[in-house]
């Protein structure tokens, strides 16, 4: 039997039953038990002299594509910002953060829309736009490389930052949801686009990294984790598959969350706290039922336990009319939407269409 960390229960032990409770004691709590643990303290957020440069503007597939670069001091690096021709009027936009397997994988098909012969995953863009939706596409690399090519934080925006280490210092996961936030900067100056009304999205790893970019900035509306399972959207204690040790062969969390890879049960934190901190706002959890690394089931779990912080709201959290969810059916009543699709890990037309069709109600 595991012991699940109290998320209504501030450090002192005091029950947190408001709202104001939440937002003036709790919440900071969790937020830094979250940061301090695993995802590791950001030493630059904004930075002063943060500066954006449209590089180029084309049409290809019936889609306007900006190529755009964002940068400070010595460091930069490029997203990609697929509009729908001649929009008249602000739109939504997805953040989509697109890790380095997926850069390798995915191209364009006949259509406008990015499919791969080594994954199931796709990225339907026309369709996006053809629903009324930007895509800022984002790739990780110029960011920080891959934890295969062991750069130990000394290329990419920690080169530019040159902070000195520490157990806690932020890594991979948490650049690239610093990378997300400098994506939405742009977006604010952008007219062609509704900022009040941007999603942060990702499969996997990059799920891991859409979910703590709305965790650590509020202005991000709604949340979508796709199969982000361990240190994603899944409780870690008593999930299948993958666990602490497994993950920490990488370089996606701080070097303290490694003291917990034969300890879960020390570990002061727990990911139903990752998605409270996304309260208020919206949030979709996505998996696939064969995923047992990513384990649905714990993404499940952990959506119920967050679910509320939302209550202190008078908003209702995740909403499973069921007693258990149905394959292939969507759970949308709530402010955390929820479904599990049939298939392995991956991110399929069924995970897009659905998301945008939430979308499309909160908007």
């Amino acid at each position: 039997m595991y012991n699940v960390p109290k998320l209504m229960t501030s450090l002192s032990g005091v029950e947190i039953t408001t709202k104001e409770q939440w937002e003036k004691f709790r919440r900071d709590e969790v937020f830094d038990l979250c940061t301090n643990y695993v995802y590791g303290v950001r030493d630059i957020e904004r930075p002063r002299d943060l500066y954006f440069t449209v590089e180029e503007t084309t049409e290809m597939y019936g889609m306007t594509r900006k190529t755009i670069r964002a940068g400070f001091g010595s460091f930069s690096f490029p997203f990609y910002l697929y509009l729908p021709m001649n929009a008249d009027t602000p739109m939504p936009a997805f953040i989509y953060v697109m890790h380095e397997n997926m850069e390798s994988w995915l191209g364009f098909d006949d259509n406008g829309n990015m499919e791969s012969n080594d994954t199931k995953s796709i990225l339907p863009l026309k369709y996006i736009t053809d629903r009324g939706y930007a895509v800022a596409v984002m790739p990780t690399k110029d960011i920080y490389r891959e934890w295969t090519t062991h750069s130990e934080f000394k290329v990419g925006v920690f080169a530019e930052v040159n902070a000195v280490r520490r157990k806690n210092s932020w890594a991979s996961i948490s650049a690239w949801a610093w990378g997300v936030s400098r994506v939405l900067d742009y977006l604010e100056t952008d007219s062609d686009i509704d900022a009040t009304r941007v999603a942060s999205i990702g499969h996997s790893r990059s799920g891991k990294a859409a979910l703590w970019a709305a965790a650590t900035d509020e202005r991000i509306f709604l949340a979508v984790p796709n199969n982000s399972g361990c240190m994603g959207a899944a409780l870690l204690r008593c999930k299948r598959g993958e666990h602490a040790k497994d993950i920490n062969i990488s370089d996606w969390f701080c070097e303290k969350f490694h003291d917990f890879d034969d300890a879960e049960e020390y570990l002061p934190m727990d990911q139903h706290m990752v998605l409270s901190l996304v309260a208020p706002r919206h949030l979709y959890i996505t998996g696939s039922v064969l995923d047992e690394w990513a384990d649905p089931d714990a993404e499940l779990r952990a959506a119920q336990l967050a679910s509320p912080v939302w209550e202190l709201y008078s908003k209702k959290g995740i909403v499973i009319e069921d007693d258990s969810p149905v394959l292939n059916k969507t759970y949308q009543n709530g402010y955390i939407a929820f479904h599990v699709k049939e298939g392995d890990h991956s991110q399929t037309f069924f995970d897009w269409e659905n998301v945008i069709n939430y979308f499309d109600k909160i908007k």
